[in-house]
């Protein structure tokens, strides 16, 4: 047999990492740019689209793309910090420049986060929540320490 039990476990918690640790981060990232943008800046606009609009479909939906490049192109590819370097290159070009730029042209339209009354702060901490954001999942995924943390916090 090819893949006994334990080794079909070991398989896909290798494959499921990347998907747990981008959607959780993902979704937490978003819930915090929706209560600071979408509750405390701009109370325009309806709170249940917002929420549905920043958590639901950019979280969950940028989390799950995130995950499938990093499997595609990172995992079992690279090791150690160029790893890390490439899923922080892979987030500033997803989050960034493709998400970040989409969310600012359509925020341009809805006005739900105040992209078009501070576009700067609003762009800005976009770039930088994908740079931080890909250096942390980076940083779990692909090094002795954050594997060790994510083994003792049972992901």
């Amino acid at each position: 047999m090819l893949f006994t039990n334990q080794n079909n476990v070991l398989f896909r918690a290798h494959y499921l990492r990347p998907i747990y640790v981008s959607l959780s981060l993902s979704v937490l990232a978003e819930l915090g740019l929706f209560l600071y943008f979408g509750f405390a800046q701009n109370t325009d606009g309806h709170f249940l689209h917002k929420f549905l609009w920043s958590v639901v479909f950019c979280g969950v939906g940028m989390g799950s793309v995130f995950s499938v490049a990093i499997i595609l192109f990172v995992l079992d590819r690279l090791e150690g910090w160029f790893a890390v370097f490439m899923t922080t290159t892979l987030a500033i070009i997803l989050f960034g420049v493709g998400c970040n730029t989409l969310c600012y042209e359509l925020d341009q339209k809805f006005n739900y986060f105040g992209g078009s009354t501070n576009s700067e702060l609003f762009l800005y901490t976009g770039w930088l929540l994908s740079i931080i954001g890909g250096l942390f999942v980076g940083i779990l995924l692909f090094t002795n320490r954050g594997e060790q943390l994510l083994d003792r916090l049972g992901i």
